[in-house]
């Protein structure tokens, strides 16, 4: 016999987006139910039990309605109210307090161009979406009438990142979920400083596994203060994994492999972890697809070693300022049967794989195409950190491309071997090396 569930479903009955959405919802929501023998039945106004479900369904137009706000805050506290977000909210400067929630969003942010999709019923794009949403709700809404109450293996942090990663964290999370594991935040985090500092430092208590996920453009999470809630995330969790007590637990930042990070900002704060020994401790810095995150935290979790670096260094070592393959591999196309190895940076490696694809090659290429002072520094002085002032292997060439002479390198060009200033497809570089 199926167990019938109390829903209370709360909406604007004025917002006729809302009210179709809500309806259909409805029966979306019965259907996956039934999937895990229980029954949906909606209760009369003002009959609520603690026993009940209560469903806000909020939009930006929503904001409006003074009572329907009031009465919404007012139900923000209840560990069974659930937040059905229909449209990006704007206006959240207003005090709306959305980190309270248990917080389903039903749209999303295109990274690349701030495009906003709308997850619907029936929409020939987004309609899997839609019914992942219906099922993460429907498995919150089971997991508190299990009779089982399995024991979790345990507490990862997966970070909170912007809007424009949102999918991606849901992604993450229902994987981790699904191998019975306990994910959080589980609730946005407050828009406060302090108050985050206390939530984050409570969700880190008693973790496993730390994930960062790195977004593509550093944005301000606190009024008042300079600095992205991801950053301020990185810096918590490094103190934590730091302190004696928690030597052992293992921390991933994860870059995209499909992210090529242009914002200046971002740029310094990803090159920062990357150098601060205090960031870098017990902490993979891993720059590849979603997929192949997936495959090295289970690796991890499962107990194995979990090696990010490779057997066949490079003899020669591209490191580029743009993803173009085919213009790197013209680059280095006239050693094509030297027998020189040849690798590049921008096929997704690691912070450590490039270290050491440094340490190990003979020759290394800077191609620097567009105007960055900060990341033509960095790798400048990564080149000349890497081997060290009295290594037994000093580098034959260090050569500098760069298509045009407008691009200030001034103030390193005595340690480049070379420099060549022309576009890639015209140059003719030799980068032979004979053995001594």
């Amino acid at each position: 016999m199926n167990k019938t569930i109390s829903l209370d479903f709360r909406f604007r009955k004025s917002n006729k987006d809302t009210a179709i959405f809500a309806e259909n919802f409805l029966q979306d929501l019965g259907k996956c139910l039934n999937r895990f023998k229980m029954d949906a039945t909606l209760l009369e106004k003002n009959s609520l039990t603690t026993d009940s479900f209560v469903l806000i369904f909020l939009s930006e137009q929503d904001f409006d309605d003074k009572q329907f706000v009031s009465e919404s805050i007012a139900l923000a506290d209840a560990p069974s109210t659930l937040l059905i977000n229909i449209n990006p909210l704007k206006t959240l400067e207003r005090g709306f307090p959305l980190h309270k929630y248990k917080l389903f969003r039903f749209w999303e942010e295109i990274k690349e161009t701030g495009e906003v999709r709308l997850f619907r019923r029936n929409s020939s794009e987004n309609n899997a979406h839609y019914w992942e949403r219906i099922t993460d709700i429907t498995i919150a809404i089971a997991e508190k009438y299990s009779t089982s109450k399995e024991l979790k293996k345990g507490k990862i942090f997966l970070a909170q990142t912007d809007n424009s990663q949102a999918s991606d964290r849901d992604n993450l999370s229902r994987d981790l979920t699904e191998m019975e594991y306990e994910v959080l935040p589980d609730r946005l985090l407050s828009l406060d400083f302090n108050e985050c500092t206390e939530q984050v430092e409570q969700y880190l208590t008693g973790c496993c596994l730390i994930i960062h996920p790195i977004s593509l453009v550093y944005s301000k999470y606190f009024s008042d203060k300079q600095i992205s809630l991801i950053e301020h995330q990185c810096t918590l969790s490094s103190k934590f994994i730091t302190s004696d007590k928690h030597l052992n637990i293992k921390r991933i930042i994860w870059i995209p492999s499909d992210f090529e990070i242009s914002d200046e900002e971002n740029q310094i704060f990803v090159e920062k972890i990357q150098r601060d020994l205090d960031q870098s401790n017990n902490t993979m810095v891993l720059k590849v697809t979603l997929e192949e995150l997936k495959k090295i935290y289970r690796k991890i979790l499962s107990g194995e070693e979990v090696s990010i670096g490779e057997n066949n260094l490079p003899d020669i070592y591209v490191v580029a300022d743009n993803d173009d393959k085919k213009i790197n591999e013209k680059l280095v196309s006239s050693e094509s049967g030297s027998g020189m190895a040849v690798k590049t940076n921008y096929k997704g490696i690691t912070y450590n794989q490039h270290l050491k694809y440094l340490a190990n090659s003979q020759v290394v290429v800077i191609n620097y195409t567009s105007e960055n002072e900060p990341w033509f520094t960095m790798k400048v002085n990564d080149i000349f950190k890497s081997k060290g002032m009295n290594s037994s292997k000093p580098f034959k060439k260090v050569i500098l491309v760069k298509e045009n002479k407008d691009l200030n390198t001034s103030a390193f060009e005595s340690r480049f071997s070379e420099i060549h200033i022309c576009s890639l497809e015209e140059l003719k570089l030799n980068l032979a090396v004979k053995n001594n």
